[in-house]
């Protein structure tokens, strides 16, 4: 397995290195049809590998982009990716013998031989297989990574930037629940936010500005919010003295 480093590259680098092998992917489509849409309609967060424990933390998420040809997934540490191929039931990740390209930031153990395990994993895949809201995929050697499905907000949904207070305040719902503080300009007050953000874990302390996607929700219980935010990206976030 190779990995193509760049030191300071991280997700720009990674995003880079990516788009390089785009227009070859587009233009002899090897993640075209429906199986890749399948591939491509979630997040798909590890639940379970064979032989090995879970690592602690937020799941391992793994993604498909079709119109790009390409893959991404967390490794516990850094994020990886590159092409895909998919022809029925069989699937290689990686432009030949698992070529990925990485961002490059070190972590303490366990997570970089956590990483490794992980990688040297997907670049051997050979098969999958989807069914109901899991994605298996099997390796040359016979291993397995199972994957549930998360959801995944359309590609064209609208984003927009917002603060998030380091202080959450008790609010008043179906039942007394406690709700994060929100604003979308640094002048504005904080205003109570009922619905929470999918994919974001606040920590005590910490005041944030994100970007978030949001969609509509069709046909929402009588009680919840006709409004999904989706974390897109933590763009600062800052510790507040008290």
């Amino acid at each position: 397995m190779v990995f193509n480093h760049r030191a300071g590259g991280l997700l720009i680098g990674l995003a880079v290195a990516l788009s390089v092998g785009t227009a070859h992917a587009a233009a002899t489509s090897p993640a075209a049809g429906k199986n890749a849409a399948a591939l491509a309609a979630h997040h798909w967060d590890l639940v379970e590998w064979s032989g090995r424990d879970l690592p602690d933390g937020k799941p391992l998420r793994l993604d498909f982009d079709v119109a790009k040809g390409y893959f991404s997934t967390a490794t516990g540490c850094n994020r990886a990716g590159g092409a895909f191929k998919i022809k029925g039931s069989a699937l290689q990740l990686g432009a030949g013998k698992g070529r990925f390209v990485s961002t490059q930031m070190a972590c303490p153990e366990p997570a970089m031989s956590t990483e490794r395990a992980y990688t040297e994993a997907l670049s051997t895949v050979t098969r999958y297989r989807i069914t109901g809201d899991q994605l298996v995929l099997r390796t040359a050697k016979g291993g397995t990574l199972t994957y549930r499905a998360a959801h995944k907000p359309a590609a064209d949904a609208p984003r927009k930037f917002i603060y998030v207070s380091a202080e959450t305040k008790p609010c008043a719902g179906v039942a007394p629940m406690t709700c994060l503080q929100i604003r979308e300009s640094e002048s504005a007050p904080w205003a109570l936010h009922y619905g929470g953000i999918v994919d974001f874990e606040p920590r005590p302390g910490v005041e944030y500005r994100l970007r978030i996607i949001e969609e509509k929700i069709a046909n929402p219980p009588a009680d919840a919010s006709s409004i999904r935010w989706t974390l897109d990206q933590v763009v600062e976030q800052r510790v507040v003295n008290r």
